[in-house]
């Protein structure tokens, strides 16, 4: 490509966005009862943080988290969801393998005694998910050398990667709900189901959710976590406008396959001239019964700074 072209290719790029930014702030950057915590909560000094996933265990609470800087997965702790300690690496790239020139975009849940890290292996072209395992919850070790789900699908377009799981005591199996798509950002979520976190069956009729009508996801969707509550799953996802102006949103489920969006979508939405003022996107969500309050964390970007944001909302 010479420097006509690549100058050709940036106008366009910048034309696109302009055009893409024009309704960023058509949608109140609080909904639904959703309480920004006003600052970032992790990001700045020890780099640049993204798609973080958080659970309360033992009474504080875990996040693991991509950093860019080091194309790795970190762990933090937290008593309050506020302050987090200094991050400690818990799973590097591994360029030799063929499929893990970064790793990030991870979940994890503890079983028998056993953490159980899924993550996202990325080269420059493909994206697919891996498993690594510890008994402390800081040294991991991958289960095995392959993935364990790959693109197979037209659908999927080369890259499966966000995983969020569960495990379901009525049915005994772990479920997984990972996003697929292009590269950059994924299109759609699907399903697939599990005996062992290992050898995973991908759910016929993926992908189960799409695209909506409203403007706020008429896009794509990507990036989700899932809670149970009295019996109903609560999807929280990042819903796209367009390829530059993501938001939050929340679904709902009886099944957790067949989903009905959120009337007051979208729940969280940039603030102008804030740190997140270019997109929020990848939630992730607790809820504490004794409080009575439900906590979500996210990305929040400005230019090409990202951090991790909070936000709060009486249930």
């Amino acid at each position: 490509m010479n420097i006509i072209q690549r100058v050709e290719n940036r106008i366009t790029l910048d034309v696109r966005r302009a055009l893409n930014r024009r309704t960023a702030y058509a949608y109140s950057p609080e909904n639904d009862g959703w309480i920004k915590y006003g600052l970032p909560v992790l990001g700045g000094e020890n780099g640049t943080f993204y798609d973080p996933f958080v659970r309360r265990i033992d009474g504080h609470y875990v996040m693991m988290v991509s950093h860019r800087n080091t194309k790795s997965i970190v762990r933090c702790d937290s008593k309050d969801g506020v302050h987090w300690s200094n991050p400690v690496s818990v799973l590097n790239a591994n360029e030799e393998s063929g499929w893990e020139n970064r790793v990030n975009r991870a979940c994890y849940w503890i079983k028998d005694g056993v953490w159980y890290l899924w993550y996202t292996g990325m080269t420059v072209n493909e994206a697919k998910i891996g498993l690594a395992i510890s008994k402390d919850g800081y040294h991991f070790e991958r289960y095995q050398k392959k993935p364990i789900i790959m693109p197979t699908e037209s659908y999927e377009k080369g890259a499966v990667m966000n995983p969020c799981v569960l495990w379901d005591d009525a049915d005994s199996i772990f479920k997984i709900r990972f996003s697929a798509g292009e590269n950059f950002e994924p299109d759609v979520l699907c399903l697939a189901t599990s005996k062992d976190g290992v050898n995973w069956e991908k759910y016929k009729n993926n992908p189960v959710f799409m695209h909506g009508v409203n403007m706020y996801d008429q896009c794509k969707v990507g990036g989700c976590d899932i809670v149970k509550i009295n019996e109903r799953y609560l999807q929280f996802y990042i819903g796209y406008e367009n390829i530059d102006n993501a938001r939050i949103c929340m679904a709902e489920s009886a099944d957790g396959i067949h989903w009905e969006r959120n009337k007051l979508n979208p729940i969280l939405s940039p603030t102008k001239s804030a740190w997140d003022s270019d997109a929020v996107y990848k939630p992730s969500v607790c809820l504490d019964a004794a409080e009575n309050k439900a906590y979500l964390w996210y990305n929040g970007r400005k230019g090409h700074d990202e951090y991790i944001g909070f936000a709060t909302k009486k249930l």
